[in-house]
């Protein structure tokens, strides 16, 4: 037998000692004193009789003890009994919400079979790409009031990393787990197999699955290719999830007013569980659309998104010193090699600043006036981008400091020459990752510290940031703590390093939300974080968050960037299957399987009455002796 604490039978031991004493102890005897002369000849024989050992023990005190010691040893044991585990009290139920649950009647059944399994401590988690907990530790009426807003995403499932996230949180033991799902979308073990593991953890799993099978009709893939001529190729595959042939309506829509934005549709055939492959050339920058015009049973995977970056003539002021040190200045040159830039270097602010889309402050040696200074201000304040190039100047002058209240950072102090390593950080990590300061020796630079709404993309380490942003409204405000200078007291190298260049393209192009393709298509189930909390419009809402989940099909804005988000999941879109795991039983339910667990309460409890029952008794034996 088992027992939960094996050590408690060492109370046994106490049998010992209780034998001895019953042992030792002297019998009673009934002596004639036939005269006074024998008394001492009799007190002797008495004290011999107690220091005889007694062969046996009769008196039943001994036995009542006895029994009483073993009662207590095993029920500090506690013997383990093995029994079918009741009902439990606590139920966690995990709903798919991922796209195929989109098909008809799907989770108004998912609906049905949660609510009928509630108990009176209530969990519920939604398992999308990763697991969203809805609500935790309602009653049964809340948790109702919970299921009935569930809605399904757009999203591939995982439910083998809801159901080990349940099963690994030590709050749900000895809880039911309900899984509910068409179970479409399976990448993991089999299902007896986290059964095995729920039950090793004292949880009882279930499985209930929902959905008929039904036709479908789906995008499943997509790329885009560069022409090289300002316009893009898109191919996509398409994919009939039925057993009977389909002619499918095609069509190509750009958002865009460009001349090769007219609308292009195609047909195309295809067999039952058959896939063809679209060509669409000429995809103009901006946003577009290709459809599948065919009502089916999951919408979301008939469209599918394109976003490509709009490279656009754009117009750059940089306010620097005299035009003989604006002339050498790398700052200016590096700019000037990038494509479909103007340049225009002033010393002195235009009146009409609005048709510049940024200006970079570089002033090293003279201020600017106080006038030209409140003008920044109030262009960056409209929602425009502006760079300030950390210089002594800016640190001295009462006029430049007028700047402050816009910048991302608070300006300390001038730090001079030691041993400094710059490294990038949050975002920067990805914005930087080809720009090497390594090679980067600081001489001088402005010691600063990050405001509470700004993003630190590198800095120095230990003492704050030399790139930092924040936004405000549709524009950034960028410090860069970089002087360009190269003169023989120059701040720092940096300009003098092979990717100088390449640092003002990766951040020109990320201010203006110029990314990559890679970057503004991607797949749904995706999640994103930032450094600072940002203004997010979602295909049908906007948030301000430090955090993006793409579970919509759909265009989102952020940082001033459009990306496409599209399902592209074969087996999210594959709708024609039933008994997709082999689920047997009645509502497609898996066969239960009995949850044993071996517990001590019980037998402990019975024990401890028995114990109580021969103290009751040893205590009435000894008050019939006059013992006590």
């Amino acid at each position: 037998m088992d027992f939960e604490f094996s050590q408690g039978l060492a109370a046994l031991a106490g049998i010992i000692p209780l034998i001895i004493v019953y042992l030792l102890k002297p019998r009673p005897k009934n002596i004639i004193l036939p005269s006074l002369m024998f008394v001492r000849r009799i007190s002797q024989n008495v004290l011999d009789s107690r220091r005889t050992i007694s062969k046996k023990i009769t008196d039943p005190l001994f036995f009542l003890q006895l029994l009483a010691l073993i009662l207590i040893s095993t029920a500090l044991a506690g013997p383990l009994l093995e029994e079918v585990k009741a009902d439990s009290e606590k139920v966690v139920i995990i709903i798919d919400s991922s796209a195929s649950m989109n098909a008809p009647d799907r989770v108004d059944g998912a609906r049905t079979i949660a609510i009928e399994s509630l108990g009176e401590e209530n969990t519920i988690i939604a398992a999308e790409s990763i697991p969203v907990v809805l609500a935790k530790a309602l009653d049964a009426d809340d948790a109702e009031g919970v299921v009935d807003h569930l809605e399904a995403r757009n999203t591939p499932g995982d439910i083998p990393k809801a159901i080990l996230t349940v099963i690994n949180d030590e709050e749900n033991k000895n809880g039911k787990i309900v899984v509910i799902s068409d179970f479409e979308n399976w990448a993991g073990r089999a299902l007896e197999t986290y059964i095995r593991i729920a039950n090793t953890r004292s949880m009882e799993l279930e499985f209930r699955q929902v959905g008929n099978k039904t036709a479908n009709y789906a995008i499943v893939d997509g790329y885009l290719k560069d022409r090289n001529d300002g316009t893009y190729e898109y191919t996509c595959t398409v994919k009939n999830f039925n057993d009977r042939s389909a002619d499918l309506d095609i069509q190509l829509e750009s958002q865009v007013d460009s001349p090769s934005s007219a609308t292009v549709s195609s047909s195309v055939q295809l067999a039952g569980f058959g896939a063809q492959q679209i060509k669409f050339t000429s995809i103009p920058q901006g946003t577009s659309t290709v459809k599948i015009l065919n009502e089916d049973a999951i919408p979301c995977d008939n469209i599918a998104y394109i976003s490509i970056p709009e490279v656009k003539l754009r117009k750059i002021l940089v306010l620097t010193d005299s035009e003989q040190v604006a002339g050498k200045s790398p700052l200016v040159t590096a700019i000037s090699l990038l494509p479909d830039i103007h340049v225009d270097v002033r010393q002195d602010l235009p009146d009409n600043v609005t048709g510049y889309d940024t200006i970079i402050v570089n002033s090293k040696y003279e201020p600017l006036p106080t006038r030209s200074v409140q003008k920044i201000v109030a262009y960056a304040r409209s929602g425009k981008d502006l760079i300030v190039i950390g210089n002594e100047c800016l640190y001295n002058s009462l006029q430049m400091r007028g700047l402050y209240p816009i910048l991302p950072v608070d300006i300390i102090s001038v730090e001079k020459e030691g041993s400094h390593t710059i490294e990038t950080v949050g975002s920067g990590k990805n914005i930087f990752d080809d720009v090497s300061f390594s090679e980067v020796y600081l001489r001088r630079f402005l010691a600063t510290t990050p405001k509470e709404d700004a993003a630190v993309l590198a800095e120095v380490k230990g003492i704050g940031p030399l790139v930092c942003m924040r936004n405000i409204k549709s524009g950034t405000v960028a410090y860069v703590g970089f002087s360009d200078t190269t003169e023989t007291d120059a701040w720092n190298n940096f300009a003098t390093t092979p990717t100088y260049p390449v640092f003002w393209v990766k951040l020109l192009k990320y201010m203006w939300g110029v990314g990559d393709i890679s970057e503004t298509n991607v797949n749904t189930g995706r999640y994103q974080a930032f450094d600072q909390k940002v203004k997010i419009k979602t295909p049908t809402e906007i948030i301000s968050s430090d955090f993006v989940y793409y579970d919509e099909c759909g265009l989102y804005s952020l940082d001033q960037k459009n990306i496409a988000a599209n399902l592209y999941d074969s087996m999210e879109s594959n709708t024609f299957t039933e008994k997709r795991l082999n689920l047997t039983g009645e509502n497609g339910e898996i066969q239960k399987q009995e949850l044993r667990t071996k517990s001590p309460d019980k037998l402990r409890k019975f024990l401890i009455y028995a114990l109580l029952l021969l103290l009751i008794i040893e205590n009435a034996v000894m008050f019939r002796r006059r013992i006590i």
